[in-house]
């Protein structure tokens, strides 16, 4: 259903809530909340109606209902001072100020408009690539679970996938249609336009509840993705929480191998932005000199067909970083450009929790260590369920002396993504260094792997020195094979180093042989 006012058309089949023609960032719960209003145009509307159907009757404060207010008077130009669309009836409601029409009005005039696709949306724009996903209700499969535990199961995985700004995911307002009813896969697909399809089961029996999902591939019906959760039923709020984050975060890392799949089967000439993003991020599992080059070059090209893809900015700034973090590839200036590129992301999406972080990481290697702080606690509250920008944020944490604070963000990101890469262990071996743990550190540099990058040398050369060990001085020699023109003291410095933690990395690699 489409409903049409003022310059906005909102596209429940499609999730979608466009302006004059553009499709404009909307979270779930809002659209939720637009889509209730149009609905139900020039009448009273009291809180408790409002409450019924877009939260569903769940217990809701009033500050959760100014705020959803706000935001939906935000997406459509509105505001608390002008009330044009929106009005607050004070002690009684709201009323929603529009002459609202339908596809059903339009077609009894016999003037029913195309279907409006994304590659016609405004002029010249493009398809948007991004997958679509569904999230079909979660089945009570189980007289002692309360129906409500399975629908806040299935609202909280969208609204913590909706965080991923890779996916597109169809609100619950039209997820709960298909809700208890039986489908096909292929008018379900059609009728949503999603290209995946989420669901799931929950059963609860002697104190323990099993939750199963599956991710399905719309055009084939073949299961992609499926996991069984099995937890003890002790706080049920706690449970959900748990359960969800961690099924968000590993869907958001599995459609991320999906699509990229998906590019990598393309020619050069095919190539779309989003496509060059895609194979751009392998780059950053391997931090090779090979994969920087080829990402630099990918995401050169992103930017100019698609000069308003946040995400490519943001990943661009990243690889330019690499410039000067591992001196890949030098060309002049690599802080500069990181932070043109990474300003850039952040103005085009500013809820981009990618982006803030890697502007936040722009200003750590600027020295600006509060920047870096408010940048990355950004990033943080964006998406808490995006194992890299937790991993990434954790890792620089730990370079500045936060050691505890980043294994912990580190730890978080193991948990959400088991099938990290393996510099996710290097805040662990930063952490166990300044604990004068050194046989651990040992340990988590060779989980770290990146044989390439002279820091894992570094550690190990400092840790064995600690040690006392002799091989101190084969992995100081290392660390020249790799950087041939490395000086200790320049490095920890450029890494923000604070300056207890330089002295004892310094004294360690002294032990195993450095002569500064």
């Amino acid at each position: 259903m489409r409903y049409r006012f003022d310059q906005f058309d909102v596209d429940t089949d499609r999730y979608e809530l466009r302006r004059g023609g553009s499709v404009q960032p909307v979270e779930p719960l809002v659209f939720d909340l637009i889509v209730f209003f149009a609905r139900n145009p020039n009448r009273l509307i009291s809180r408790d109606e409002m409450v019924e159907a877009v939260w569903r009757g769940r217990a809701v404060s009033d500050a959760t209902i100014s705020s959803a207010v706000k935001s939906a008077r935000r997406a459509l130009g509105d505001s608390g001072d002008s009330q044009s669309l929106i009005r607050t009836v004070r002690g009684r409601g709201f009323t929603f100020q529009a002459h609202v029409e339908t596809d059903a009005a339009q077609s009894a005039r016999g003037a029913v408009p195309p279907a409006v696709h994304p590659a016609t949306v405004g002029k010249g724009a493009p398809e948007d690539p991004k997958p679509v996903l569904v999230v079909l209700p979660i089945a009570n499969q189980s007289a002692e679970t309360d129906e409500y535990f399975a629908d806040g199961l299935t609202e909280d995985i969208i609204t913590n996938l909706a965080r991923f700004r890779d996916l597109r995911v169809i609100g619950a307002a039209s997820s709960f249609q298909f809700k208890g009813r039986a489908f096909d896969l292929a008018d379900l697909c059609a009728r949503t336009q999603a290209g995946y399809i989420v669901q799931g089961s929950v059963r609860r029996a002697a104190g323990r509840v099993r939750i199963s999902v599956e991710l399905i591939e719309g055009a084939t019906g073949v299961q992609l993705w499926g996991e069984r959760y099995d937890r003890e039923m002790v706080d049920i709020f706690a449970l959900q929480d748990e359960v969800t984050r961690t099924i968000a975060a590993t869907l958001g890392v599995k459609m991320q191998d999906v699509v990229l799949q998906r590019a990598l089967k393309k020619s050069a000439a095919e190539l779309s932005a989003y496509d060059c993003l895609l194979r751009a991020r392998r780059y950053t599992w391997t931090l090779s000199a090979d994969m920087h080059a080829e990402a630099r070059d990918l995401l050169e090209k992103a930017v100019e067909l698609d000069a308003l893809s946040a995400d490519a900015h943001a990943l661009l700034a990243n690889v330019y970083l690499g410039e000067h973090r591992f001196e890949m590839n030098p060309r002049p200036n690599p802080i500069g450009r990181a932070l043109v590129h990474a300003l850039a992301a952040t103005r085009l999406d500013p809820q981009n929790a990618y982006a803030r972080c890697w502007l936040a990481i722009v200003h750590f290697f600027r020295g600006e260590n509060e920047k870096f702080e408010a940048e990355a606690q950004l990033a943080l509250s964006l998406n808490p369920n995006d194992p890299e920008t937790l991993a990434d944020v954790g890792h620089y944490y730990a370079f500045m002396g936060q050691f505890a604070r980043g294994a912990e963000l580190s730890r978080r990101a193991q948990q959400l993504n088991p099938l990290h890469p393996g510099w996710y262990h290097f805040s662990f071996a930063r952490l166990h260094y300044n604990e004068k743990n050194y046989q651990q550190t040992i340990a988590d540099v060779e989980k770290v792997g990146l044989p390439h990058f002279y820091w894992t040398h570094m550690l190990t050369a400092a840790a064995k020195g600690q040690l006392g060990q002799t091989e101190a001085a084969d992995a100081l020699a290392k660390v020249f094979d790799v950087k041939p023109n490395f000086s200790a003291r320049i490095e920890l410095r450029k890494w923000n180093a604070a300056p207890a933690d330089l002295e004892h990395i310094l004294q360690g690699l002294r032990k195993a042989g450095l002569r500064e």
